[in-house]
């Protein structure tokens, strides 16, 4: 193959990643304007970004089910067509401007979230299967990489959209996707493994068993990750309306503040792949003190009430989130024998997409009439799932954070053994 050739490939594989980040991320800036033009409640206009998500999370275990019976290029194709066609009905129905141009918009939602869970999950798997060894852990690293640089400048491209109309944000998939698709379809082959032929009940069989067999750890595992995706979405819907209703800044100043969050998200999670080999043994210990981080952060939000404090706290956020998500990778790749990680990492990705939608549906709900609650409730959140994390979440065969626990105890009680003995 020729290298020209190998490097639009893997653009196009690693490009699933920006798109299905661009779906959430670059209308959460125009959010405000869409409410006040629609006249939409608080809630109303969180189930713009939840719709995507709730859909994507109960689409992505089907979508993984069928790239295993089918070809996996066909399924990434069929869904960056349907994710294309939904972001234009939604951008036909805000502009023709009917009674119904929120149920308009929100059919056309479905059908991204839809088309959502078949790009960057079964782009991995492509990875995958076309790539081995150093090759194959550089173009997955690029696709995370990719993400990130998604969740900084799509805030950015959907402002600077914004200025000229907001309903021109819904035109931008289809066009993102209509390349995206071409590029696929002319230089992405579908050389993977044959698929095999696994019956669907078996499958749901076979997931019931290694989910019984891990539920503790498991459970605990896709509880972080979801706490995670809720609060990083949750305050960007709420810093999106504060910005305009509270500060009065709007359009590309919205998203250009809205960035920096997201830009401290995107350092640590990068800093954090980075590093995490050189402190495997330390995996739970770090998650459970940015989990107690997160939850001293939120309460520090109800101290004071300016713009660069909000800003300042809700990027140290970002940044314990950034920490905490990698680490949840790594464990919830190495959870299961090899034949369930599929479905264990399937799962993983739903969930994340139902922490995705629940955030800004319950901030919109509580921002209505007491904000201060919210961020109490957050903050109790995180610490209860920072003890969850210390007795149920382990990596490999061992508990990092209870054997620490255990030798600390340890220490402090030779000492009085050593004093009774003198006695």
């Amino acid at each position: 193959m020729q290298p020209e050739s190998e490097s639009i490939k893997i653009i196009s594989l690693t490009s699933t990643s920006f798109i299905l980040v661009l779906g959430n991320s670059m209308l959460i800036p125009v959010l405000p304007e869409i409410r006040h033009d629609l006249q939409l409640t608080q809630v109303q206009a969180s189930f713009i970004l939840s719709i995507f998500s709730i859909a994507g999370a109960i689409t992505i275990p089907l979508i993984g089910y069928l790239s295993d019976r089918f070809s996996r290029k066909d399924v990434i194709i069929t869904s960056l067509m349907l994710y294309g066609i939904g972001g234009l009905i939604s951008g036909v129905a805000s502009i023709v401007g009917s009674d119904y141009a929120f149920e308009g918009i929100m059919v056309g939602r479905v059908l991204q979230g839809v088309g959502s869970a078949g790009t960057a999950p079964i782009a991995m798997a492509i990875v995958a299967d076309l790539f081995s060894g150093k090759k194959q852990l550089k173009v997955l690293s690029l696709m995370e990489t990719t993400n990130s640089l998604g969740k900084v400048v799509s805030p950015l491209i959907g402002a600077f959209i914004a200025l000229i109309m907001w309903h021109y944000v819904f035109f931008a998939f289809p066009v993102a996707c209509g390349i995206l698709l071409v590029l696929f379809y002319k230089f992405v082959e579908k050389g993977e493994r044959p698929p095999e032929q696994v019956n669907f009940k078996s499958y749901v069989r076979h997931l019931s068993e290694v989910l019984r067999k891990n539920k503790f750890n498991l459970f605990t595992s896709y509880s972080a990750g979801a706490l995670c995706l809720f609060l990083l979405f949750g305050l960007l819907f709420y810093s999106s309306d504060m910005l305009e209703n509270r500060f009065e800044t709007h359009g590309f100043l919205n998203g250009l503040l809205l960035s920096f969050p997201l830009l401290f998200l995107t350092i640590a999670s990068f800093l954090t792949g980075t590093a995490i080999s050189k402190f495997v043994d330390y995996i739970n210990a770090i998650i459970i003190i940015n989990f107690l981080l997160l939850a001293g952060f939120l309460l520090g939000l109800l101290f004071f009430s300016n713009l660069w404090w909000d800003i300042i706290i809700i990027s140290l956020i970002s940044t314990s989130i950034g920490i905490i998500l990698p680490c949840m990778n790594a464990i919830i790749t190495n959870s299961g024998e090899k034949k369930a990680r599929g479905f264990v990492t399937a799962l993983y990705g739903s969930v994340r997409f139902v922490g995705i939608a629940l955030g800004p549906i319950v901030f919109g709900y509580f921002m209505d009439f007491s904000v201060p609650t919210i961020f109490g409730l957050s903050s109790g959140l995180c610490f209860i799932q920072a003890i969850l994390c210390f007795f149920f979440l382990h990596k490999g065969q061992r508990n990092i954070s209870a054997t620490f626990i255990f030798n600390w105890l340890s220490m402090l009680k030779y000492p009085i053994q050593r004093k009774k003995q003198r006695g």
